[in-house]
């Protein structure tokens, strides 16, 4: 199975290593589902502003998805 990597990335933190995590996917759409529910999960917590950051999902030398945190709206708490 193809081993697909997750950056997170921010501009004004060019500067950086990259703190990368890996998963063992089927195939793209996969991975960027994999990429989904992790980035969902992140913007649970309300104390943090995730506005600016992408997620960065690579393949070998590819990178296959890079997915903006912005559109992504917390689940409503009631």
């Amino acid at each position: 199975m193809p081993r697909y990597v997750y950056v997170l990335r921010h501009s004004s933190f060019a500067d950086l290593q990259d703190d990368a995590a890996a998963m063992e996917l089927p195939d793209d759409a996969a991975a960027r589902e994999f990429a989904a529910k992790v980035m969902s999960g992140l913007v649970w917590q309300p104390e943090d502003n995730w506005a600016g950051w992408t997620m960065e999902v690579r393949q070998g030398g590819r990178r296959v998805w890079h997915l903006p945190f912005d559109p992504i709206e917390p689940p409503n708490h009631h």
